[in-house]
């Protein structure tokens, strides 16, 4: 699947938001990454992108506090609210789901019953890897529910998408080429209606997992119970309070054998299992990366 062929509301990117973009970032290009070259929102917030053909990872911190409220609506300021996800914890504060067009989804979302802020639209400069400097242009629809506030969403309509999936920036070394699912810590019952809004019957259970299919990655949710088992022999992201959140992104790789490879050669904290390799939260932005090869 490339970006043409992503499903509507299919999972476009996680922003895994951190404290120290730099740090992070660096961590990511030990992981093998490839990312984009590093650019900055109008409302303080300074972005890199871990691109594959049909989504990407946004590795996403704060810059400058004097610009939020920048491009607000209704008095939700995209800065403010990842500022205010900084204060406890970082991790996956949200996900963004695709969109062709940001109005007509938005409008069908609310008949769904979704509370929405409204939509925000806004201009990024960039640069591209030729070096030429180019504008990106895009509307978000956002569906913060405040009972939910981590595991919350909002719609993203890239009018320039080629400026977005940009092959050079897809090509990393471990391998990596997609995200095959995110993994919440939830009750599941505490995020089947909302899911069920965005998707309808591809929402079930599957086993102990309350799964999503959203035609580009799987949302999944799992309890405490179910967590501690599928993810034994690593630490989970630390969170100080209980509540829904993510806490990890799975992707496919061309060579698990190539990810264990990097990972041993920089020293990033993992855990190697049969079938999988797990990246500690203390090394992914607090969340964990779990890579496997489904071909």
């Amino acid at each position: 699947m490339s970006a043409e062929a992503q499903y509507p509301l299919g999972i476009d990117h996680p922003l895994v938001t951190v404290h120290d973009h730099a740090a992070a970032l660096e961590m990511y290009c030990k992981m093998g990454f490839s990312p984009s070259p590093v650019s900055f929102h109008p409302w303080g917030t300074v972005t890199t992108l871990m691109m594959f053909p049909s989504n990407f990872i946004e590795l996403i911190g704060v810059d400058d506090l004097s610009k939020f409220g920048t491009n607000s609506t209704n008095g939700f300021c995209f800065g403010r609210q990842l500022g205010a996800f900084l204060e406890h914890e970082e991790g996956v504060s949200l996900v963004a789901l695709h969109s062709k067009d940001a109005r007509a989804d938005h409008v069908r979302l609310t008949e769904n019953g979704l509370t929405s802020q409204g939509l925000i639209d806004f201009r990024r400069r960039m640069t591209l890897p030729n070096g030429k400097h180019d504008e990106a242009v895009v509307s978000l629809g956002l569906f913060i529910d405040p009972e939910l506030p981590d595991a919350s969403n909002f719609i993203c309509h890239q009018h320039r998408p080629e400026l977005i999936w940009v092959k050079g920036w897809q090509n990393h070394t471990n391998g990596a080429d997609g995200i095959l699912a995110v993994t919440y810590l939830a009750d599941p019952k505490r995020l089947e209606s909302r899911w069920r809004a965005f998707y309808g019957d591809q929402v079930r259970f599957n086993g102990d997992a309350l799964e999503a299919d959203t035609g580009c990655g799987v949302f999944r949710a799992i309890s405490a119970e179910t967590a501690a088992k599928e993810f034994a022999g690593i630490s989970l992201p630390k969170a100080n309070a209980e509540r829904p959140h993510a806490i990890a992104i799975r992707l496919n790789t061309k060579s698990l054998d190539d990810v264990r490879t990097i990972l041993k050669r920089n020293a990033v904290a993992h855990v190697d299992a049969a079938e999988r390799v797990l990246v500690e939260p203390s090394a992914a932005g607090n969340v964990i990366l779990e890579f496997v090869q489904t071909i």
